[in-house]
């Protein structure tokens, strides 16, 4: 008989599997832990990985047949494609998403995915911000957003998603991914009204959408974190019930990091 199991890939905390029993770890303290190691190797790894790695193809890098035919057919700039060149050597595809995945065997099977006019590139967790945060600004102003699409916190040593869409508005992109928070009653409608006043009051910059969870960076500080905190945990109870453990700690988290991240169980 073949054993199928479904794997919800919104939800951001991965399956794993020890001796035939599954068990999950709250992928809010998933990301707080990833979030602090990033925080404290970013400036080293940007400038030596990244950096080694940018002298690659030394933006002579000769697209594929098959590279040209995806930005032909999404109708994306093919410098895109020379951009990415420099940092990440991964196949490039079409984007796509599913809110959750069906695996038979050793196929992965994606249930009724989203296809849009963009891009979809694989990379390593450990490299999966990075690539987002050292493309992000020349995206931009070639009008197009890169952002963390699926972390899949290397469970399994499972690659992340990084997206790329045609757009520098970061409501488009979370309107085109229905980022929502449906077990709390949070439409995707509801969500863009919720991103927009936290927008207006601390200017957000969108580095990560999925099904059920935004990350930005906060480039307004908040005169009172602790204030800040509570507004976030009223409209996502979850970041604190199911992560960070307490409103103070959220708090903290929030003052370090400099980082909104929202996820709904």
């Amino acid at each position: 008989m073949v054993e199928t199991m479904v794997v919800t890939t919104s939800r951001i905390d991965t399956t794993l599997r020890t001796a035939g029993m599954r068990r999950t770890l709250p992928p809010v303290v998933r990301h707080v832990l990833n979030t602090i190691w990033y925080q404290m190797i970013l400036l080293t790894t940007l400038s030596v990985v990244l950096g080694c790695n940018s002298s690659a193809h030394d933006g002579s890098y000769v697209l594929t047949k098959k590279e040209r035919a995806i930005c032909s057919s999404m109708q994306i700039d093919t410098s895109l494609i020379k951009d990415i060149r420099d940092y990440n050597a991964n196949e490039i595809e079409p984007f796509h998403y599913s809110l959750a995945k069906k695996v038979t065997k050793d196929t992965l099977i994606e249930i009724d995915p989203i296809h849009l006019n963009g891009l979809v590139i694989q990379e390593k967790n450990s490299r999966s911000y990075e690539l987002v945060f050292a493309l992000k600004n020349r995206f931009m102003r070639k009008g197009y957003t890169i952002f963390l699409l699926e972390n899949n916190f290397n469970s399994g040593n499972s690659p992340d998603y990084v997206g790329v869409l045609p757009t520098t508005d970061k409501f488009t992109v979370l309107k085109h991914i229905g980022t929502d928070g449906v077990n709390w009653d949070i439409s995707n409608d509801s969500l863009l009204k919720i991103i927009k006043r936290f927008d207006d009051r601390y200017s957000l910059e969108l580095i990560g959408a999925s099904g059920e969870w935004c990350e930005f960076i906060i480039h307004k500080e908040p005169n009172d974190w602790m204030e800040f905190a509570k507004d976030v945990y009223n409209v996502c109870p979850d970041v604190v019930e199911q992560g960070a453990g307490s409103i103070e700690a959220l708090a903290n988290e929030y003052k370090m990091t400099r980082r909104l991240y929202l996820w709904w169980d």
